[in-house]
């Protein structure tokens, strides 16, 4: 699957009880971070899982929709482990509501698995709902699921309510506010023992009217930690981790330009994040007969997550952020969206784990952008005689 950016369950702190310590990030430094392309390609790794996150809007103290894209390279390399755990932490000093009532739809879910069984990719979709904290079943799942520290009642449970050939299929993410984090905890079957013998390799989901924007202009990130199952054992030694960095504020603009030719269209604006160096980075313009082609992970689907129709990459921007770019105009009415994506910290990871402990950290991926808003562009007038 080609993607536009990386792709992208027992936690090692389990056992041991969840040491916490709140993740320092350097962007308040007058000194901004430097960014590379995400490394990509093909993998000789085991276990090389990501979770990419995007959110609505990236103003400080600002309401956000969270998009959560979980990707183990499956697809480009079958050998693969399958996930056992997913624990995924909150930036320190966002604030979350968690009193919506069981059965409150918040959001949305799209997921690839491998069918061991039927040797083939399977699409799941559905919604993800809020579930019953007193729920027999899911109590029974949040034991084998929950760590050591963690109360006996979650404080909200959100359910990834998918349908799978006439079969649904739930997913629950146990969410626990555990210091300053708010904690999801996903457990997964080993392909062995889950119908249809598969493995989930792709997974875009939202979480919607949950979290706030910290309060502050800095850098803040959400961390992902991956244990692996060996075999159809959870391997607490194979854990690692993965992050996404958030400039708060952060914006991309993308308007009309001006152009004297007739034939052609022109677009423009800013690319601006928090703490980051915005020097030589190129971000993608797509465009497609279809409303809204650029990737979104606050859209799961599969053009949410590749976007749609085709793309074209602006020139290295400055570090102002400010970029322009002109196309000929198509033959039929096309819109065009600008995307960023696909780069991560070239310092590596920043600070420490959330959970205190010495998980090795793999990445450090800048979040993502989508523009709000879109250009649509018609054919060029025909000369009349």
């Amino acid at each position: 699957m080609k993607k536009p950016f990386r792709l992208p369950l027992i936690a090692v702190a389990a056992a041991a009880g969840l040491a916490l310590a709140a993740t320092a990030l350097p962007a308040s430094s007058s000194r901004p971070l430097a960014v590379q392309k995400l490394t990509s390609g093909r993998s000789f790794q085991a276990y090389t899982p990501s979770v990419t996150v995007q959110q609505s809007s990236y103003k400080v103290g600002a309401h956000t929709n969270v998009g959560f894209l979980f990707y183990t390279p499956l697809d480009q390399d079958p050998t693969q482990d399958a996930t056992a755990k997913l624990t995924i932490f909150a930036p320190a000093g966002y604030t979350n509501v968690l009193t919506q009532a069981p059965s409150t739809v918040i959001g949305k879910a799209y997921a690839v698995v491998f069918s061991g069984q039927l040797q083939a990719n399977l699409t799941l979709t559905g919604d993800v709902v809020v579930g019953d904290p007193t729920s027999p079943a899911l109590m029974a799942a949040y034991g084998q699921c929950k760590s050591a520290t963690d109360p006996a009642t979650p404080a909200a449970v959100w359910v990834l309510n998918t349908q799978l050939q006439g079969q649904t299929l739930q997913v629950p993410a146990f969410v626990n506010q555990v210091g300053p984090y708010l904690v999801q905890e996903i457990c997964l079957l080993p392909p062995a023992s889950a119908p249809f013998k598969a493995q989930l390799w792709l997974a875009d989901f939202t979480v919607n009217g949950v979290f706030t924007n910290a309060s502050a202009s800095n850098a803040y990130s959400w961390a992902a930690d991956f244990t692996p199952y060996a075999a159809s054992v959870p391997n607490p030694s194979g854990t690692v981790e993965y992050r996404t960095y958030v400039g708060l504020p952060a914006s991309l603009t993308f308007g009309k330009g001006k152009t004297k030719k007739a034939s052609l269209a022109a677009f423009k604006g800013k690319l601006a994040v928090g703490g980051l160096n915005t020097k030589g980075i190129k971000l993608g313009v797509y465009y497609s007969t279809k409303s809204k082609p650029a990737p979104n992970l606050l859209a799961p689907s599969l053009g949410g997550i590749t976007g749609k129709g085709k793309v074209k990459v602006t020139k290295a921007l400055p570090t102002s952020g400010l970029y322009s770019m002109s196309v000929t105009r198509p033959k039929k009415k096309t819109f065009y969206q600008a995307f960023f994506g696909g780069y991560e910290l070239s310092g590596g990871c920043q600070g420490p784990s959330p959970t205190g402990l010495p998980i090795p950290c793999t990445h450090e991926e800048i979040a993502p952008i989508t523009s709000a808003t879109q250009v649509a562009v018609s054919p060029a007038k025909k000369k009349h005689r």
